[in-house]
């Protein structure tokens, strides 16, 4: 297909933008290192519009969010002008409408070198020939592919090699598209309790790309694309308090504000393996096609902010409006309002630097976020009153500025260095939509009966931990919130009556429960702490050198070594590319390879959940102490049993829990749930090698480590009496999954 003038306005309609073309006003936050002619422009999408009648698809609620939250973090954290970030209400997203837009906006002003950002979210269409392979590449999807614009209209189908063509006619290589939507052949929507974005095959493709005439070979080209999913696959959005977002667009603002660097693949799969994984199991695989694999974006443009979020606005005497966003929804939900932030400076064009100057420092003003609504937060400053705080942490003092000063706050980013957690947590079910309404009120009087669950809602009205539904006619059982089976129920047990069936859901909830209080208490990118993890596969046959499966390193720990790695791992494991969900093969060995930077012992083990469904610990010492100060160790070691993967190829979900002080609480509570301890074997973990062993129940093991953790809370700040605050120098829960093959 070529690119002209006349092919770009086929409609043969100049159409004005008026209120179809939007930007964000108020002040640009990002400003650049240094001089640069090159500008950047963005052209973010939110579609997904339609009412549900007369066949029409449902509005999708999370894409307006979705442009929201791109857009603060290009302007925020990359540099964006606010006047070169343009878009389109979803009420006039038109085909016509979007390629005056285009053009306007990206054909006739970009340059050679420009930095151009496109993202689209909304429904997506996948309209496959019959002999299409099932897990096709992308230039042999790409023909078949399009993007939904408003409702079903066949002129509000916008074919993906249009999209592509476009993008490659303009004058720039430096091109990258952001895909949110599903290119499922189906369309249902929801998936379990989250609202999908597959719009099915869709209406008739134009003749160029139509199934029965075989297109020529398509290209992305120079085009780095960042795909929500796969073709094939679906892709969800999730609720978020009174806003939705999607998964996926939600994952790659959270590494954006995180990240320090160009490099940004890494971060993203970590952040969308902790979104997708867990409801969705390997159903939306993000992905990222680039030329030469290169796993980069754009580098941020301000030295030292990486952070939870940015300073927006000033609010009365002693008050901050902020952007606090990448944070997992949980966090956000149950432990934001009350946490407390540092503010780390924005060190951009005209700033005096000393050479000797730290730009990564946080001055030492302490804000607490009192308020959010939507993704904006309102933050007090205070005055400490006590600290429990490692050497890492920094000393914070009141907080009593001159307006002048509080001025060259805005732009600056937000840092989480106290965590608000709740004292007490539950699990709020989901009911799908295919129960009837006898069972609906069979269920929720079930439900209500149980301490572990908290609240029953319909599928759909809100963000829940997982969902109740039908197998088959008759046939009952737990789902993840994305809807995969949870609990392998026998026949006789998932049939019969509702109330009988979720009196055996127990040992289900409670290991739910267990995994809901680990991602409330993680912190892999915020937490203080200096350690770092390598997860290794030992592998044997043809092929037997070690290979790198998983690796951490904090990244906020002031004394961090320098990282000399030319690539491999420790004892020269080669590193493998990142993945978004790293594969183990069954009956091979694991070992971590573990690191303590600072100088105090770490206490700690791994917790979880394996590919067998069954809680499992591993521990090293009875005491729970993992690492001396200034420590490297391999775990297991070789005199030690090792950890043989065997058993069902599925996914592992795992913590690496790592705390300042020892926990009395947790050992004793892993003693008493190890698989064979009784009465007559006295609970105790001192007869048992450092290996991976089989508990009972999770949660009495995780509702331990709670109590440990909050008993060296700190009192820098007020929170209620129902609610506790942790500083992240003191711990660290890192989720740790991948999948057996």
């Amino acid at each position: 297909m070529t690119f002209d003038r006349r092919t770009f306005l086929r409609s043969g309609i100049a159409l004005g933008l008026g209120s179809w073309a939007w930007g964000w006003s108020g002040r640009t936050m990002g400003q650049s290192l240094a001089s640069n002619t090159n500008q950047k422009w963005a052209l973010l999408l939110a579609a997904g519009q339609g009412d549900g009648s007369t066949g029409d698809r449902r509005g999708l609620t999370g894409c307006t969010t979705d442009r929201q939250l791109l857009g603060e973090v290009l302007r925020g954290r990359y540099g964006f002008e606010t006047a070169k970030v343009a878009g389109l209400d979803s009420q006039a997203m038109t085909l016509p409408a979007l390629e005056t837009l285009f053009d306007n906006h990206l054909r006739q002003q970009v340059q050679k070198g420009d930095p151009v950002v496109v993202a689209f979210s909304g429904y997506g269409s996948y309209n496959p020939p019959a002999a299409m392979t099932p897990n096709p590449t992308w230039e042999q999807a790409l023909p078949y592919l399009g993007l939904f614009l408003s409702g079903e209209k066949e002129n509000n189908l916008l074919p993906l090699t249009t999209l592509v063509n476009w993008l490659q006619s303009l004058k720039t290589k430096q091109i990258y598209l952001v895909l949110d939507c599903g290119f499922s052949t189906g369309s249902q929507e929801f998936e379990g309790n989250l609202r999908g974005r597959s719009g099915g095959r869709g209406g008739l493709m134009p003749p160029e790309v139509n199934a029965s005439n075989p297109p020529a070979k398509a290209s992305l080209g120079n085009i780095t694309l960042m795909s929500a999913t796969g073709p094939g696959q679906t892709a969800v959005e999730v609720q978020l308090g009174k806003q939705s977002a999607g998964l996926f667009t939600l994952a790659l603002t959270q590494s954006l504000w995180e990240n320090n660097s160009a490099s940004a693949m890494a971060s993203l799969w970590d952040h969308s393996r902790n979104l997708l994984v867990p409801r969705l199991g390997t159903e939306q695989i993000p992905q990222w096609r680039s030329p030469n694999n290169s796993p980069d974006f754009l580098a941020p443009t301000t030295l030292g902010m990486g952070g939870e979020g940015m300073v927006t606005g000033l609010v009365g005497g002693n008050s901050l409006q902020g952007q606090i966003v990448a944070l997992a929804p949980l966090v956000q939900k149950r432990a934001l309002v009350h946490s407390c932030y540092l503010t780390v400076p924005t060190m951009g064009a005209g700033n005096d630097l000393n050479p000797t100057d730290n730009p990564d420092r946080p001055d030492n003003t302490l804000w607490q976020v009192q308020s959010v609504k939507g993704q904006s937060a309102t933050l007090t400053a205070i005055t400490t009153t006590a600290s429990t705080k490692a050497e890492s942490a920094p000393t914070s003092t009141a907080a009593n500025d001159e307006e002048a000063e509080k001025e060259t706050l805005v732009g600056s980013g937000l840092r989480e260095m106290y965590r608000a957690i709740p004292k007490t947590l539950a699990l709020t079910v989901a009911l799908a939509h295919d129960l009837e309404r006898i069972e609906r009120v069979d269920a929720t009087s079930a439900f209500g009966a149980i301490a572990a669950v908290e609240a029953v809602i319909n599928a759909g009205d809100g963000s829940a931990d997982c969902v109740f539904g039908k197998l088959e006619a008759h046939r009952y059982s737990l789902f993840t919130e994305g809807g995969n089976p949870l609990q392998p129920l026998t026949k006789s047990e998932s049939s019969g009556a509702v109330k009988t069936v979720i009196s055996a859901l127990d040992p289900c909830l409670n290991r739910l429960l267990a995994l809901k209080w680990l991602t409330l208490l993680a912190n892999g990118d915020s937490t203080q702490l200096g350690a770092a993890l390598k997860l290794v596969q030992q592998t044997s046959g043809d092929n037997p050198l070690p290979r790198l499966t998983y690796q951490w390193r904090s990244a906020r720990y002031p004394h961090l070594p320098q990282d000399n790695s030319t690539g491999n791992g420790a004892n020269g494991v080669p590193n493998a590319p990142p993945s978004f969900l790293p594969t183990v093969a069954t009956n091979q060995a694991l070992q971590c390879e573990l690191e303590n930077f600072s100088q105090e012992p770490l206490y700690g083990c791994l917790i979880g959940v394996n590919n067998r469904g069954l809680s499992v610990a591993a521990i090293l010492h009875p005491d729970l102490k993992l690492l001396q100060g200034k420590e490297q160790l391999t775990w297991p070691s070789p005199d030690d049993p090792l950890w043989i993967i065997g058993g069902d190829k599925a996914i592992a979900h795992w913590f690496l829990i790592l705390s300042r002080f020892p926990l009395p609480a947790t050992a004793t509570a892993l003693g008493q749930q190890i698989t064979g301890n009784n009465s007559t074997n006295p609970p105790s973990l001192e007869n048992n090698p450092p290996r991976v062993l089989a508990l009972k129940n999770l949660l009495p093991v995780v509702l331990a480590l709670v109590q440990d953790l909050t008993a060296h809370g700190v009192t820098v700040a007020p929170v209620p009496d129902d609610m506790v605050l942790l500083s992240t120098a003191d711990w660290l829960s890192l989720p740790i999954m991948y999948q057996v093959i």
